[in-house]
C-alpha cells in the first residue's frame, strides 16, 4: 500500500492512498465470502450458492459495502503508519475500484495549524481600553432606567405603549380582542406607525396579518392565516409612556449625595479598581489579537462550520438559524485563535506558576466579580482543581509578561478602519460573506 500526502493549505491535507490489486483481490474475496453466509439466492439453501451467482445477485450492494470497509482499514492503517492527526471524521472525496485494477481512495483530513511567532517583545500593540468616565456613565444610565416610571399620556408618540382593543370579521362572525402594541416602527412584529398622533378613545383603520394579531392579542388559538392581511379596527383603550428622571442634581439628591458631581466622584472611585482590572484583560486579550494578524495562520474551516451548525440546530426557531451560525462561527474562531496562540506561548514560555502567583491571579478575578478572594475560591472551587484553572493562570502571566514590553496604543480612525479589516479577512477566510 504506497500512501502519498499532500498538503492543501496549513489545516488540510490531502491523503492519496494506492492498494495493490492483487491486495484487493484478497479483501474482496473475504468479503465476498462473508456476505455469502447470509445470502438468499432462488434455487438455494441460505447461505448455500455458489459465489459468483451471490457475486452476480448482488454486485452493486456488495461492492458499496466493500467500498466502505476497505476505505476505513486502509486509512486505519495509514493514519497510523504516519501518524496522522485530525479533527473532524476523515472527507472521502472518491474512491474508484474495478477487479483486476489497484484501488485509489483520497481523502482529506482536517488538522490543527502550526503557529510560530516572528516577534513577541516589543510588540506595538493597538487597543481599546475600557474608559472609566463611560463606565460612570453606564452605570447612571442604569440607574437612571432603574428610576424610570409609567404615566398615562393623552397622546401617543413614537415608543408608546398602546392597549388596543381589535375589531375583526372571521367566518361572518365579529371577533373582539384585546392586544398590546407600541406606536412607531419596533419592534415591527408590535408596532404600528399610524398610531403616532392618536389619543384614547380615537379609532383606526388598517389591515394587519394573522400573525401580529395573535402575537399581539397573545392568542394563538384564532384560526388567522399567519401571512394573510386582514381588515381591523384598532380602538386605543391607553397610552403609557416610560418617563426618566433627568441625571442632575435634584437626582443625586434623591440618592443621597450632594450633586450630580459628587455622586459622579464616589462612583468613579467604586469603580477605579475593577476598571483596573478590566483594562489588564483588554491588553492580554489585544496582545492575543496583535499575535494573530502579525503571524496569521489558517484556521479548520470546516470544523468551525460543523460545530456551528451543531449549535445552531438546538435553536428552537430555524429562522433565526443561519444568523446564530454566523454569530457561532465567529466566536469558535475565535476561541480556536485564542486557544491556538496561548497553546504556543505556554511551549515556547513555559512558567512556573507560584502560590504567590496563585493569589494574585485570584485577587485579580475577584475584583473583577466585585467579591472577596475568600468568595471567589469558594464560588470556583471545583474549577481550579482543574488542569485547565492551571493553564489559565499559567496565561494571564505569560500575557502578563508580554505586556511589560508591549507599547499599547489607542488607534487612530484610519487604523481602527485597518482593525475591522483584519476582522472581515477572517470572515472571508471563513467564506462567512457568501453566507451572509
Amino acid at each position: 500500500m504506497q500512501v502519498e500526502l499532500k498538503a492543501i493549505n496549513s489545516v488540510t491535507t490531502e491523503v492519496n492512498i494506492q492498494v495493490p490489486s492483487s491486495e484487493v483481490e484478497q479483501s474482496w474475496e473475504k468479503h465476498l465470502r462473508k456476505t455469502a453466509r447470509n445470502a438468499e439466492v432462488p434455487g438455494f439453501r441460505k447461505g448455500k450458492a455458489p459465489l459468483s451467482m451471490v457475486e452476480r445477485a448482488y454486485a452493486d450492494r456488495i461492492k458499496e459495502y466493500f467500498l466502505q470497509d476497505s476505505v476505513n482499514e486502509y486509512f486505519e492503517t495509514a493514519a497510523k503508519e504516519h501518524n496522522l492527526e485530525y479533527l473532524l471524521f476523515p472527507d472521502v472525496k472518491d474512491v474508484q475500484w474495478e477487479k483486476g485494477q489497484d484501488m485509489m481512495i483520497k481523502i482529506e483530513l482536517e488538522h490543527e495549524p502550526v503557529v510560530s511567532f516572528k516577534q513577541l517583545d516589543g510588540l506595538k500593540v493597538p487597543y481599546h481600553p475600557v474608559s472609566l468616565d463611560e463606565e460612570v456613565s453606564r452605570y447612571l444610565e442604569e440607574l437612571r432606567n432603574q428610576n424610570a416610571r409609567v404615566v398615562d399620556v393623552e397622546e401617543a408618540i413614537e415608543n408608546d405603549h398602546i392597549d388596543v382593543e381589535y375589531t375583526l370579521s372571521l367566518n361572518a362572525e365579529e371577533l373582539q380582542l384585546n392586544a398590546s402594541l407600541f406606536a412607531g416602527d419596533n419592534p415591527e412584529t408590535r408596532a404600528i406607525p399610524e398610531l403616532i398622533g392618536k389619543k384614547t378613545g380615537d379609532i383606526l383603520d388598517t389591515e394587519l396579518k394573522g400573525k401580529m394579531i395573535k402575537l399581539t392579542s397573545r392568542n394563538s388559538s384564532v384560526t388567522l392565516d399567519n401571512d394573510t392581511l386582514y381588515p381591523v379596527k384598532v380602538m386605543v383603550n391607553s397610552i403609557s409612556r416610560m418617563q426618566y428622571p433627568e441625571l442632575d442634581d435634584d437626582f443625586a439628591k434623591d440618592m443621597e449625595f450632594e450633586s450630580m458631581e459628587a455622586m459622579k466622584t464616589k462612583i468613579a472611585d467604586d469603580m477605579r479598581l475593577v476598571n483596573e482590572h478590566k483594562n489588564l484583560n483588554v491588553e492580554n486579550f489585544s496582545i492575543i489579537g496583535k499575535l494573530f494578524i502579525d503571524n496569521r495562520f489558517d484556521l479548520p474551516k470546516k470544523t468551525i462550520d460543523y460545530l456551528a451548525d451543531k449549535e445552531a440546530e438546538n435553536s428552537p426557531h430555524p429562522e433565526y438559524r443561519q444568523y446564530l451560525k454566523y454569530q457561532y462561527q465567529m466566536q469558535i474562531s475565535q476561541d480556536l485563535i485564542n486557544m491556538y496562540i496561548l497553546r504556543n506561548l505556554r511551549q515556547n514560555m513555559p512558567q512556573e506558576i507560584s502560590a504567590e502567583m496563585k493569589e494574585e491571579y485570584f485577587k485579580h478575578s475577584a475584583i473583577l466579580e466585585d467579591i472577596t478572594v475568600e468568595a471567589y475560591k469558594e464560588k470556583h472551587k471545583d474549577e481550579i482543581s482543574e488542569e485547565d484553572f492551571s493553564q489559565n493562570v499559567q496565561n494571564y502571566f505569560i500575557l502578563r509578561k508580554l505586556a511589560e514590553t508591549a507599547d499599547f496604543y489607542i488607534p487612530e480612525p484610519e487604523e481602527q478602519k485597518d482593525e475591522i479589516e483584519d476582522a472581515q479577512l477572517v470572515e472571508e477566510e471563513l467564506g462567512l460573506e457568501e453566507e451572509l
